[in-house]
């Protein structure tokens, strides 16, 4: 039986000269009308000189560092549907009432997890699906823990995926064992004239959906398919913390 990736959190990292952190703060966002004026923090804001970190009670997670903002938003398919995602359209609103920042990268970074009802499935799914087999296998007193970073080459970025062995928190009693995939779609911002820079940033952004769906496709079609050792591994919907 095959599997299908369940969806936990998706990102947009954008990397600039000489961004500012301090910037981005609860009455910038508002009053520029990035965010809604009646969205309420989950936690007290985090602001030092190289750091600004907000946490709202919608899933969305913003985090300001020096060259760096990153706008995430965990998912839980139950209640949001992928559909609604709100990170893209904060993200661009962020571009356009900064159109002078010299903008350098930006990353789209969906997370997946899939778990398995064996404590061992994680294990077995590396070592069956994932990597060869050898003596190195057979050394110490536990089956041997792996993680895989693999980078593909794409018409027009570098998708990059980390390949974990995880936990993945149901409540305070309860973890389920599973595999984490980390992807990234790297894009350069290679253009001269600022305007042009701005416009491919924007374009990359709203183009977030094409990315999930190569995403999906390859976890889906490459990854997870029926030669899969366990056959009870269930895909798991509730979102995981994002991690930056």
């Amino acid at each position: 039986m095959s599997k299908t990736i369940q969806i936990q959190e998706l990102a947009i990292a954008i990397t600039a000269k000489n961004l500012n952190p301090n910037i981005v703060n609860l009455d910038f966002l508002k009053y520029s009308n990035i965010i809604s004026s009646d969205w309420e923090v989950a936690r007290p804001p985090v602001y030092t000189k190289n750091l600004t970190q907000l946490v709202f009670q919608n899933g969305i997670v913003i985090v300001a560092q020096p060259n760096r903002i990153v706008f995430a938003e965990a998912i839980d398919t139950d209640t949001k549907d992928i559909q609604e995602l709100q990170i893209s359209q904060l993200a661009a609103k962020y571009v356009e009432k900064l159109p002078n920042v010299e903008y350098q990268a930006i990353g789209i970074n969906p997370k997946g997890f899939v778990t398995f009802t064996d404590s061992n499935g994680t294990t077995n799914y590396f070592l069956n699906n994932l990597l060869a087999s050898g003596e190195w296998r057979e050394f110490g007193n536990a089956p041997v823990k792996a993680a895989i970073h693999l980078s593909y080459a794409l018409e027009d970025s570098q998708l990059n995926l980390i390949i974990n062995e995880g936990l993945l928190r149901v409540s305070e009693e309860n973890n389920l064992a599973g595999v984490l995939f980390s992807g990234n779609f790297n894009y350069n911002i290679t253009a001269i004239e600022q305007e042009e820079k701005l416009q491919n940033l924007v374009t990359i952004i709203q183009n977030w959906k094409s990315n999930l769906e190569i995403y999906k496709e390859l976890i889906n079609n490459k990854f997870l398919t029926s030669r899969i050792e366990d056959k009870n591994a269930i895909p798991f919907g509730v979102p995981i913390s994002p991690s930056m």
